[in-house]
């Protein structure tokens, strides 16, 4: 009986210490309370209809990223070379892979120059306008990483093939050294049209 009982106690006490850390670790936890906006959210007199929520926390409203880059005109892109979200105003002109970029030309018919800093001076292009890939290829910049190499790209899209309401844009981009994937993208609008 006098076993029995020590059993009893030593599975207690061990039945007790093992539930600590876990208790602990519960308390770490940090909860959050997002409620649905049910207010209309307005940018430069045009309303946000879009399908993610937007959410309040604490007064504070957060919205869709994407969606307000959209509706102030401002582009965004994650920078995988980073980890981190870049947003700019204008048209952006410079990454880590491009800068110093310039486009001359209209009606499908342009020139873009610049600066590329990237492996084995290879860098890689599309045109789209917004649905669809018009133009893909590659062009060889005048030096590899990781000095920069300047180059020229010779861009014409046929008429018929233009948009009649949207932009054009042209993505730069260098393929990963590592699994050939797009890193780097510069997102540069050629023309709009209307």
């Amino acid at each position: 009986m006098n076993k029995t009982m020590k059993g009893l106690a030593i599975g207690i006490v061990i039945g007790a210490l093992s539930m600590l850390p876990i208790t602990s670790l519960a308390n770490s936890f940090a909860q959050y309370m997002l409620v649905d906006v049910k207010y209309p959210i307005v940018v430069d007199d045009t309303l946000y209809e879009g399908d993610l929520p937007i959410l309040n926390y604490e007064g504070y409203t957060y919205v869709p990223l994407r969606t307000m880059s959209e509706l102030l005109n401002v582009n965004i892109f994650w920078n995988e070379t980073l980890k981190r979200v870049e947003i700019t105003h204008g048209n952006p002109t410079q990454n880590v892979a491009f800068r110093n970029v310039s486009i001359t030309g209209s009606q499908g018919d342009y020139v873009v120059t610049g600066e590329a800093r990237i492996f084995e001076a290879t860098l890689q292009y599309e045109v789209e306008d917004g649905h669809n890939v018009l133009l893909a290829g590659f062009e060889t910049a005048s030096a590899g990483a990781p000095a920069w190499g300047t180059f020229t790209i010779d861009i014409d899209i046929p008429e018929a093939d233009l948009p009649e309401n949207g932009t054009l844009t042209l993505i730069l981009f260098e393929a990963s050294a590592k699994d050939g994937t797009p890193v780097n993208q510069l997102y540069v609008p050629l023309e709009t049209f209307n």
